[in-house]
């Protein structure tokens, strides 16, 4: 005969079971991880390398979904609307945990809408000058921006290098005057035709840059030197005393709501595949560092970034559209 605690008990367990099922037998199908930028992107081309080791992982095929558009926020409303049950992961960057301050009105929470499942990298920004540039260092750089004529200007391509560019003002406590591209390639292709002195780029683009040997590097934006460029010193070291680090992590997101265990085993998967020679050759190539972070953790550096970036956002002058 049932009491009314064993009726209870059943219930719940009941109630329960449509869940617990699917974690339990995760995965059972192909997992999308979407791009939220164009075919040929880092993230696009990080995303591909993970994604082949993320087979072997998990015994299950992944497909790489580019969704690109408007700051990578197209890709996100789509994986923030997705049901929450582990197929369909967001590849985010850090631009992208602030939509807030690049837009008024969003479809979905940049923060809220997802839960964190792990980070795999971050990347950072070069200061690139012209090679016969008399600009040598970013010591140089400050003590040129100090003086109101010629204005030194800065080109930038991407919400990132703003960003960076208000990190140096805040730094050098100068005022250079920027130029804003629609693209990273615009503002090279001006760096190159001396139309602006300083260009600030992601890692990649300026190690290219490099190897043609028409422009050179000045300071990188990340809080320690690159292995891709081991003699270009960070914003910190010319200034010390200052915050001077910004670097933008690249992360996979999950729908809120999405089971603990579900998300603890990719977690794992997660790991295992950015442990594998390949898959830390292929970062390399990207001029990407390996950063891998559990799901805590990386919640944990999403607080601690976003209002510095909220910040620096605020200071670039980039008015939510």
């Amino acid at each position: 005969m049932f009491n009314r605690r064993t009726l209870a008990a059943g219930a719940l367990a009941a109630l329960l079971a449509p869940f617990a099922a699917p974690a339990q037998d995760f995965p059972s199908k192909p997992i999308t991880l979407v791009a939220p930028f164009p075919a040929g992107s880092v993230t696009d081309s990080v995303t591909r390398a993970l994604g082949k080791a993320l087979q072997d992982a998990l015994n299950q095929p992944v497909v790489v979904d580019n969704k690109a558009g408007a700051q990578g926020t197209v890709g996100a409303a789509y994986v923030a609307r997705a049901k929450p049950d582990g197929y369909t992961l967001l590849v985010a960057s850090s631009v992208m945990f602030v939509a807030k301050s690049l837009y008024k009105t969003l479809p979905y929470e940049p923060v809220e809408g997802f839960q964190p499942v792990a980070g795999i990298g971050s990347t950072a920004m070069l200061f690139m000058v012209g090679e016969n540039s008399p600009i040598h260092s970013v010591a140089d750089l400050a003590k040129a921006a100090a003086q109101e004529k010629p204005p030194v200007t800065v080109g930038f391509g991407s919400p990132s290098g703003q960003v960076a560019l208000a990190l140096f003002s805040t730094v050098s406590k100068t005022a250079p005057v920027g130029v804003s591209y629609r693209g990273i390639p615009q503002a090279l292709t001006d760096l190159a035709g001396g139309h602006v002195n300083v260009a600030i780029v992601d890692i990649g683009s300026g190690v290219a840059q490099m190897g043609a040997a028409r422009m050179r590097p000045i300071a990188i934006s990340a809080a320690a030197r690159n292995a891709s460029v081991p003699d270009v010193p960070t914003l910190q070291e010319a200034f010390p005393g200052a915050s001077g680090a910004l670097e933008t992590i690249i992360a996979i997101m999950a729908p809120a709501g999405t089971p603990a265990p579900v998300v603890d085993k990719l977690d794992a998967a997660i790991r295992a595949a950015m442990a594998k020679a390949e898959v830390k050759a292929a970062f390399a190539n990207l001029h990407t560092t390996v950063m891998p972070l559990s799901g805590k953790d990386l919640a944990q550096r999403i607080r601690t970034d976003n209002p510095r970036w909220e910040a620096l956002l605020k200071k670039a002058g980039i008015e939510p559209q």
